[in-house]
């Protein structure tokens, strides 16, 4: 690049080229800023490009200073929609005391973050967050959430309740922007902590095994309550109140009376893997010879998929309720007091 050469074509450019011609032009104060940020690598590149330059053609630099520009409006601007520059930018540009009337304004209209954050979550989570607040609140929440998403999850509220916050939807004409907001951003951090940061709580394995530990009457009660709302989750709370490992709990002749109501190939499968403590008490009431047989058919036994065993085991733990119901046995938790 002498003066004397020909000016090249600027697409003929190297990078470091560019970046030297750029550092020359710019004042000493911004371009010192600049290589703060570079590599020594880099700095050794710009500093050979830099050498090999005794003069550049106006033409060039205009070339070099304009690709800088639109490159950086590209980097900056170009990811930015204009809802986004409203939303993000546009606070910083008004005073203090307007700005959070004018976001709580904006918001309502331009974004889309609560519609999108609800619409990641199955609506059974988000109406049982919601079913835990007021009516009232109920009621602003679904009407701000975008109509697909309060469809679905008002579908998950209960009978008398869908109908109650259907009825104060309607009523609203108007909320003050501070209670929108204030909505938003609870619901908004309720999911976030369903998401990530919440408690892991098995709802549906630990309120089967709360039941299995009322009385048989109450337990009744109770499924049968869910039943008419929810007829799958009261069969699925009544399938999992007993699970294979609460068999522990039956005594010696309920253990011998369930041996007789089963299938030998079923207990096989099902005792695969089972605790020690089962395995024992299943052993102690056999005779001595079913028991050194069954101990060499469960070690023996291939693999088998857990599927297979998990159907195994739901099949006797059917036995065993059934057997239950008919008062054939006793299942207990813990200490004896506790009884099923």
């Amino acid at each position: 690049m002498s003066a004397s050469a020909a000016s090249p074509d600027p697409s003929n450019l190297t990078g470091p080229q560019r970046a030297a011609i750029l550092v020359m032009y710019l004042d000493r104060s911004v371009a010192k800023e600049v290589l703060r940020h570079m590599s020594d690598q880099d700095l050794k590149q710009i500093g050979e490009a830099m050498a090999e330059v005794e003069s550049v053609s106006p033409e060039i630099i205009e070339e070099v200073v304009g690709q800088f520009v639109r490159d950086m409006y590209d980097a900056c601007l170009v990811p930015r929609t204009g809802s986004e520059f409203a939303l993000d930018v546009l606070p910083d540009l008004v005073e203090d005391s307007r700005r959070p009337r004018l976001m709580s304004v904006l918001r309502r209209q331009l974004s889309n973050r609560l519609a999108e954050e609800v619409a990641r979550h199955p609506n059974r989570t988000v109406a049982a967050l919601l079913l835990d607040e007021h009516p009232q609140t109920q009621a602003v929440a679904l009407l701000l959430m975008g109509e697909d998403n309060a469809a679905g999850v008002l579908g998950q509220f209960p009978d008398v309740a869908r109908g109650d916050v259907a009825m104060r939807m309607a009523r609203i004409k108007r909320i003050p922007a501070q209670l929108a907001d204030k909505v938003e951003e609870s619901l908004l951090a309720a999911l976030a902590d369903e998401g990530a940061g919440g408690l892991d709580l098995p709802g549906i394995d630990r309120t089967a095994k709360i039941l299995g530990r009322l009385s048989g009457e109450h337990q009744q009660e109770v499924l049968d309550g869910i039943a008419r709302d929810e007829p799958e989750l009261s069969e699925i709370l009544r399938r999992r109140m007993v699970v294979f490992e609460d068999l522990t709990g039956l005594d010696d002749r309920s253990m011998q009376t369930l041996l007789k109501s089963i299938e030998r190939d079923k207990l096989v499968i099902a005792l695969r893997g089972a605790s020690d403590g089962l395995l024992a008490l299943v052993l102690r009431n056999m005779s001595s010879r079913a028991a050194q047989d069954l101990s060499e058919e469960i070690e023996v036994l291939g693999p088998k998929p857990k599927q297979v065993v998990e159907q195994a085991r739901e099949e006797i733990v059917q036995t065993v309720l059934h057997l239950r119901e008919e008062g054939a046995i006793v299942l207990s938790f813990g200490d004896d007091s506790e009884m099923m």
